[in-house]
């Protein structure tokens, strides 16, 4: 919570009374505490049964949301929409139909202006059970425009609901199996999210939905790795909310994961023009509305911002002014870091590793290759884990250190075997490692060179090639002969 939160609920708390409650007290003894210990707050509090401090803690927690909520109810319209639709309700209970129906339509226009079409379609149905019970003197053409809208809302929200299910599995079949490894994979998710997309009318979509749906399409050709396509529909995700600023004020969020997208994909098509010219534009977005964030848009913003700031120096590599940009990406991961699940943090320090390495500065790498390498193994990126270790191994080597080497293909060893989604990088690095730690220095430039031609043999390999995006272990090794 901010100061100016903490200070709402401590007078939303003593409200009436000017009491101090016995969660306020909670409270103040959790807000105050470095670490957060039950007994030691028990034992202040002198409660001697954990099932009143539990119950202390749940009351405590309603308090919180119900203060929250108030103070956020003229500046969130979600959250001042169902209010007036609460307040409609109570106005039908006490008999005043007419009244909970001008209610009702000041709750419409929010729904129309800020495109909440779920509470607009809640608003209609109330309004249609008013009018048919009750005698409101409607005009005929009222009660048309109210039954053609509801038809309306009900066939959007049905084209959303289609979409993001699609959306959802996609991603559900991504974090399962990754990106397709073979033809049959291809052929299976293609001719699965053919079937769901052609039962979508695109000239019907509203521009919600038009997002939804290239939404899908950006999902679907990054599974299947076609990042050309990719881009595309991530462009044209973004030039939806381009064409209106309140669409854009609706959703900060689904806006900046759009560059996000179209970022990703120049990446991994190595296209630093396109690349370069939308991060350009993704920081003057960021920098015009940062004091319009929320507090996940602002953590989101700082990802998707740092992150396509590194890739564009690993697209241009330019290294040496690149960590010149890890500083202050580490203080503002420090800021977030509560906020940020362990997938996310460890694909930063993956990135720095690699920024030092290729900056020739080995031995800051190891640190942040460490933290991702201590990760258990059933983190979601079993692959990034994987290419931490293969990366400790170059800085090792180019560090001189071919003892260490050694050492480390003998304590990864039982790491690889378990490896789910092994690849033929993966096994070509672990074999040219173990050659160059124990070959004579006067023969390390064959293998290097061998190694060079056997890499290039792999990328030609389309469901290989994706590997090298995450360890672009061809620009290191071509720099040893």
């Amino acid at each position: 919570m901010t100061k100016s939160e903490k200070r709402a609920f401590r007078i939303y708390a003593t409200r009436g009374s000017g009491t101090k409650h016995l969660f306020l007290q909670l409270f103040d003894l959790v807000d105050n505490a470095d670490t957060i210990d039950d007994q030691v707050i028990m034992k202040k509090m002198k409660i001697d049964s954990a099932g009143k401090y539990t119950n202390m803690k749940r009351h405590l927690y309603s308090q919180i949301l119900s203060s929250l909520r108030m103070l956020n109810v003229d500046k969130k319209p979600n959250i001042k929409i169902r209010e007036y639709i609460d307040m409609a309700y109570v106005l039908y209970n006490k008999g005043l139909y007419l009244q909970a129906l001008g209610i009702l339509k000041n709750a419409k226009q929010l729904c129309h202006k800020y495109g909440t079409d779920l509470s607009l379609l809640t608003i209609l149905e109330i309004e249609k059970n008013i009018h048919s019970r009750h005698i409101t003197r409607t005009e005929e053409e009222a009660i048309d425009l109210l039954m053609t809208d509801t038809e309306d809302i009900s066939q959007s929200i049905s084209n959303r609901v289609h979409l993001t299910n699609l959306k959802i599995n996609l991603h559900r079949i991504y974090v399962k199996k990754g990106h397709v490894k073979n033809n049959t994979e291809l052929n299976n998710l293609t001719h699965y999210f053919n079937s769901k997309i052609e039962e979508i009318s695109k000239q019907e979509l509203g521009m919600m939905e038009q997002i939804y749906y290239n939404q899908c399409h950006v999902w679907y050709n990054y599974v299947i790795a076609d990042y050309t396509t990719c881009l595309k529909y991530s462009k044209k995700w973004v030039d939806v909310f381009t064409q209106s600023q309140d669409l854009q004020r609706r959703d900060y969020n689904l806006y900046l994961r759009g560059y996000h997208y179209v970022l990703t994909s120049a990446y991994n098509l190595l296209d630093f023009k396109t690349h370069n010219a939308y991060l350009e534009k993704l920081e003057i977005i960021r920098k015009e509305n940062y004091h319009k964030f929320n507090k996940n848009n602002k953590i989101f913003s700082f990802l998707y911002v740092h992150t396509g700031r590194f890739n564009n120096v690993f697209l241009s590599h330019d290294y040496q002014n690149g960590i010149k940009l890890i500083p202050n990406s580490l203080r503002r991961l420090k800021t977030y870091r509560n906020e940020l699940d362990l997938h996310k943090v460890m694909v930063l320090h993956y990135k720095i590793a690699w920024m030092y390495l290729c900056a020739g500065k080995a031995q800051h790498a190891i640190p942040y290759l460490e933290q991702v390498i201590a990760l258990r193994r059933k983190s979601l990126r079993e692959d990034i884990q994987s290419y931490a270790r293969i990366m400790h191994l170059m800085t090792l080597f180019d560090l001189s250190d071919y003892n260490g080497i050694l050492k480390l293909l003998r304590k990864y060893k039982y790491f690889f075997e378990q490896v789910k989604e092994k690849n033929q990088l993966q096994t070509a690095a672990l074999k040219y490692f173990y050659k160059v730690s124990t070959s004579p220095i006067l023969d390390l430039k064959q293998l290097h060179r061998d190694f060079y031609q056997e890499l290039i043999g792999i990328k030609k390999n389309t469901f290989e090639r994706r590997a090298f995006l995450y360890l672009d272990i061809i620009y290191w090794v071509k720099d040893k002969y």
